[in-house]
């Protein structure tokens, strides 16, 4: 009777263990077969914004870095690594900014030959405007976009009220330490090769943009004058008296005057005495004669 109970016991026992290592199976999820296995995300490289790029940046290869991007997810407007090059962006003009980590998408970014990219370069408020230059007149050619210029205009005039001023030449500093933007159509920086240009675009106030324009009618233009403009390279090192936001014509600086370069002419203010005043006085009436002396 006893070994009936204790055969019962066992096999009670093993119906418990196979009950319980079945419903272990049950609750257990199958491994996948190779062919089931979820497949790896797979991503590629990407431009984005190495830092805060604000609206008018000029974009250096420093200012991008490459990150991973889902292949799947759309970059038809991004720089995908292997078909461009970050250097493909350096010299280009952010149109609207970029916070850091931000994809590069080339609709927000303007090239030096795009449409719009002058404006894009401009600082808010200023203007720019285009100068014909002679072939003298900037630094053989060692002047590039970006650099700081002054412009001088040299000039000749008469005046018939001033006798002391007829055919006098001058030369004067009309704008200092304004930004060069563009030598010809040539708005980028990166090349070092000394180029002469013919065409200097400049970026100056509004005001300045008027100055400037009278000054090349001086030059010669409509108005027939003879003269000519010259830029005048800036050093790196700006002093106070010439940063780029002093107003240019708010100086109190003289022009300079063909007498100051050559004794040859007789000085304005007839300090060297090459200039002579005679009064003729003839009953009551005063005439005064002006001559030169030459030595």
């Amino acid at each position: 009777m006893a070994s009936r109970k204790i055969t019962l016991l066992l096999a009670a026992a093993v119906v418990a263990v196979g009950t319980v290592l079945s419903v272990q199976k049950l609750l257990t999820p199958a491994p996948l077969a190779p062919e089931q296995a979820k497949p790896a995300v797979q991503t590629t490289e990407i431009a984005v914004a190495a830092r805060d790029l604000p609206t008018g940046t000029i974009i250096k290869e420093s200012d991008l870095k490459w990150a991973q991007w889902t292949s799947d997810a759309d970059t038809g407007s991004m720089l995908v690594k292997g078909k461009e090059n970050l250097s493909d962006m350096a010299g280009a003009v952010v149109r609207d900014g970029f916070r850091s980590g931000e994809p590069i998408m080339s609709s927000r970014v303007a090239h030096a030959h795009d449409q719009g990219f002058l404006a894009a370069v401009l600082t808010p408020g200023m203007r720019a405007i285009s100068i014909s230059l002679s072939p003298t007149a900037e630094v053989a050619g060692f002047i590039f976009p970006g650099d700081r210029v002054d412009v001088i205009l040299t000039h000749s005039f008469s005046r018939k009220d001033v006798t002391d001023l007829t055919e006098r030449r001058v030369s004067e500093t009309i704008l200092q330490n304004v930004r060069v933007l563009a030598l010809d159509q040539r708005s980028d920086n990166q090349s070092t090769d000394p180029k002469v240009a013919q065409l200097a675009t400049l970026e100056v106030s509004k005001k300045d943009a008027e100055r400037l324009a009278l000054a090349m009618d001086m030059a010669g233009g409509q108005s027939g004058g003879k003269g000519s403009l010259m830029l005048v390279l800036c050093s790196l090192a700006v002093d106070d008296a010439a940063k780029p936001d002093a107003k240019a014509g708010d100086d109190k600086q003289s022009p300079t005057w063909d007498s100051d370069v050559s004794r040859s002419y007789p000085a304005v203010n007839g300090d060297d005495g090459l200039i002579h005043h005679v009064q003729v006085m003839r009953g009551k009436t005063t005439t005064e004669n002006t001559f030169e002396w030459h030595r």
